[in-house]
């Protein structure tokens, strides 16, 4: 891959995209529908799992022992992960419609913690009288989901990596990314589609994954993606145009998956370089899942009923501000002084040419 590259520009485009989107999903005010229609949310958060695929491969190629590659995963994930579980409660107990002493006792407060904690979300996604009345009542921070997904996948991709080793990668690609065709063809044209747990277990990882390992596949093959990127990319977006239009439920899980996995990888490793975005920080972490709640707590206000636009760019404005705090005071303290952002933050301060630091000393 190349030194300089588009992802961290990506991850904060796509973390903008799943909020824009999710105006309408959450509100379900008609003065959001065209970022509905325009915004393909789903698709974002697809890409973000194609580029964890592609860079956590990376990562494990390049870690000199899997104690090291989890302790860099651990470092990355869990800090803000256990921070926006922890302010999610404490909005709770400003937006509780019950006392706030019975919401501090209640089971569900503790069982919220509990589960979240252990990337369960789906056990208690709600606490006791929060948002209750609010379109999307059955979820108070519906982004983590994908956190979960992405945690199994961490665990997942030793055997992933053994797998491609004794099988080849492309046939071990193949094999998964099929398997998973044919899971979503039994979810869409038989029963099996109405059991409720299986195919939230379909959606929620089967196809995440693919989109992971083929990510995951376009690292392996990271140098000859850049020799045809550009003869690529044309026909990429106009499959994925064209899915779009025709409707993705009408096209077979392969033809979005590639497509889609090949445009994201080829943007953020092989077009032109867009700027060292990686001096900011990755705010598209602290963005995703700082959103929901955000969104969420402003519809229970009504401030997003009384002034959709108003509240609309309110919601950006502490969504933002909400990324730029959790990267620096939670996140970066964790990360190790190799970690990407930190020197690419240090790569953008202008160095002191020696004769300079002598007169200022």
């Amino acid at each position: 891959m190349k030194t300089q590259n588009n992802f961290d520009f990506i991850r904060l485009i796509l973390a903008i995209g799943v909020v824009l989107g999710h105006l309408y999903d959450l509100t379900l005010n008609s003065t959001f529908w065209g970022l509905r229609v325009s915004i393909d949310s789903e698709s974002c958060v697809y890409c973000f799992f194609t580029i964890s695929g592609f860079l956590v491969t990376l990562s494990f190629s390049r870690s000199s022992s899997l104690r090291s590659f989890y302790k860099k995963r651990v470092r990355r994930i869990l800090p803000a992960y256990v921070a926006v579980i922890l302010f999610t409660v404490l909005l709770g107990a400003v937006a509780t419609r019950h006392h706030i002493l019975a919401y501090v006792t209640a089971s569900e407060t503790w069982n919220y913690l509990f589960w979240n904690l252990a990337f369960l979300n789906m056990y208690q996604p709600t606490l006791p009288g929060v948002f209750e009345h609010n379109p999307a009542s059955v979820a108070l921070n519906g982004s983590l989901w994908s956190i979960r997904s992405e945690v199994l996948f961490y665990m997942v991709i030793p055997f992933w990596m053994f797998f491609c080793k004794r099988c080849g990668n492309l046939l071990s690609w193949m094999f998964v990314l099929v398997a998973i065709q044919c899971a979503d063809l039994l979810m869409h044209r038989t029963a099996w589609g109405s059991s409720s747990n299986l195919y939230l277990f379909h959606i929620g990882y089967l196809i995440p994954f693919a989109f992971f390992t083929t990510g995951s596949l376009l690292h392996m093959y990271r140098e000859q993606l850049e020799t045809y990127a550009m003869r690529i990319l044309p026909v990429c977006v106009l499959m994925f145009l064209g899915a779009y239009l025709i409707g993705k439920e009408n096209v077979p899980l392969i033809l979005r998956v590639v497509p889609l996995a090949l445009m994201v990888t080829i943007i953020g490793g092989s077009f032109c370089y867009l700027g060292n975005w990686g001096r900011y920080g990755d705010l598209s972490y602290g963005i995703y899942v700082y959103h929901f709640p955000i969104i969420q707590a402003l519809i229970a206000f009504g401030i997003l009923a009384a002034m959709p636009i108003t509240g609309a760019m309110i919601a950006i404005i502490l969504t933002l501000l909400a990324g730029l705090a959790s990267w620096h005071w939670i996140e970066k303290p964790f990360l190790s002084k190799k970690s990407h952002y930190v020197q690419a933050e240090a790569a953008a301060v202008p160095m002191i040419k020696p004769e300079l630091k002598a007169v200022q000393s």
